[in-house]
């Protein structure tokens, strides 16, 4: 997405974007919305992370309440820009809390009151909201009360190990890992010099990746029909019912 992006990378890992165009590469159609409404039906699911709701409102001015209504859980780890902040404690809803109100008058005709009344206060004030202890995170799931937890240290996780902040081997994207060949086209050396290689006798047919798994599959059901032999309680049991 545009503004702020983030990209995790490992040790000794470039993680500038050299791309004068970078913009780009994290752009959303201007449909997203829609795109997001039907995206369940199609078995797709989409994790949007941003730094604050402004931003969400900068890309979509009038889409922005369809995006977020159309996102069945919203976590939140913490900011401080005022309107996620206000966004957050309307999420979270109010509490009725017993107010307990005395009077009292002096005086030749002096008096003594006692109010109760019921009201209702936010969970979380916008500016509680900001004060939240950086270890929490607040979870909403559709259908069910607001959650506050504590943030999961990822440095603990049993397959840290395999990451770079783990030491282990760096990942690089894109990277082949289970190559059995390596193909390298020299533009220096002349054809004319190569020597020539002799095709061996036989037939050869191309075939495509689905004729290659047709045949492997045959190949496996002939092979499980020939390795299946009937055991000896098997064959007695046949004959009896061919009796």
């Amino acid at each position: 997405m545009t503004g702020n992006c983030h990209a995790r990378c490992g040790a000794r890992e470039n993680s500038a974007i050299t791309s004068k165009s970078y913009l780009s590469l994290f752009s959303l159609p201007d449909d997203f919305d829609k795109i997001l409404s039907v995206m369940r039906s199609r078995g797709v699911s989409v994790s949007i992370i941003l730094q604050n709701l402004a931003q969400l409102k900068a890309l979509f001015e009038k889409q922005w309440e369809n995006i977020t209504g159309n996102c069945d859980e919203f976590l939140y780890l913490g900011g401080n820009e005022q309107s996620t902040h206000k966004y957050v404690s309307e999420l979270l809803g109010k509490e009725t809390v017993d107010t307990n109100t005395y009077g009292k008058s002096t005086g030749r005709s002096g008096n003594y009151s006692t109010n109760y009344q019921i009201t209702g206060r936010e969970l979380l004030t916008p500016d509680e909201v900001r004060m939240l202890d950086n270890r929490y995170a607040l979870l909403f799931v559709r259908g069910e009360r607001p959650v506050i937890d504590e943030k999961y240290n990822v440095m603990k996780h049993p397959n840290i190990r395999s990451t770079a902040d783990g030491k282990g081997a760096i990942f690089r994207h894109g990277a082949v890992t289970e190559s059995v060949a390596t193909v390298v086209f020299d533009e220096t050396v002349d054809p004319a010099v190569l020597p020539e290689l002799a095709a061996p006798d036989g037939n050869f047919e191309l075939l495509s990746e689905e004729d290659l798994q047709n045949l492997f599959n045959n190949q496996e059901e002939s092979t499980n029909e020939k390795t299946y032999e009937p055991t000896e309680k098997q064959q007695n049991i046949r004959k009896k019912r061919s009796k």
